[in-house]
């Protein structure tokens, strides 16, 4: 009954309940969990396919999004929403951490469930939502969850402020930006990462994300808008 409450939950947060319930749990194995002569596969040929599932929607998304945006910006657009950072953002919204199935062996490594790990599982639900439901429950689902959740106009932005802070600082004869890790908080699969960034013109800001780059990227925008604010008085 525990099982299948978890599982209801899940499926609750994913927004899709599953007819084969068998794809969900192969989403969720991690190949840790399989025997030698196991029949059982874990979750890595469904990341394979949600992959490409995954870059299909968010490209047909971007594509109507941008009407006027040429071929690298919607690459850019397109990397903005499917990378590590956003996939793992996804997998701890909808349970991930706490719903993959991995040998204890792994946890006992002192790694545990790893950022990347809990990415590719959200790839391999992307392939079983579109296995068991088909394109328009795929598109569905990332609608929901990699496009609606957070406006992708700040995704885009976020994306490449790093480059354009050091752009900027380069365009004004100024030192180039410094990062700084102020701290690293929690356990492998919920960290929280604290980063500061000076720029040339001594300006320093400070934000948090779930890996150090993500809090770099935060940090980079908020000092971009910092910037840009006081060139506007």
């Amino acid at each position: 009954m525990r099982e299948e409450r978890e599982t209801v939950e899940l499926e609750e947060r994913i927004g899709y309940r599953f007819r084969d319930a068998a794809l969900l749990a192969e989403a969720l194995r991690h190949a840790s969990m399989l025997a030698e002569d196991a029949d059982e596969n874990s979750y890595q040929r469904l990341e394979y396919l949600g992959d490409a599932v995954l870059n299909l929607c968010v490209a047909e998304l971007t594509f109507h999004r941008f009407p006027d945006a040429g071929e690298g910006e919607l690459s850019q657009a397109r990397s903005a929403v499917i990378n590590n950072r956003n996939l793992f953002r996804v997998g701890r919204a909808i349970g991930i951490p706490e719903a993959l199935q991995t040998d204890p062996s792994v946890l006992g490594k002192g790694g545990g469930v790893t950022p990347k790990m809990i990415a590719d599982t959200v790839e391999a639900v992307t392939g079983a939502v579109f296995l068991d439901g088909g394109m328009e429950e795929a598109r569905r689902f990332v609608r929901s969850h990699f496009w609606e959740e957070r406006p992708v106009e700040r995704l885009v932005a976020q994306y490449d402020a790093k480059s354009r802070l050091q752009e900027r600082c380069q365009r004004d004869g100024a030192p180039l930006p410094r990062y700084r890790v102020l701290a690293e908080e929690g356990p492998p699969h919920r960290k929280i990462f604290t980063v500061s960034v000076t720029s040339g013109a001594g300006r320093s800001v400070r934000a948090t994300g779930n890996t150090k780059k993500e809090a770099e990227m935060e940090a980079a925008a908020a000092l971009l808008a910092l910037l840009e604010e006081e060139e506007g008085k």
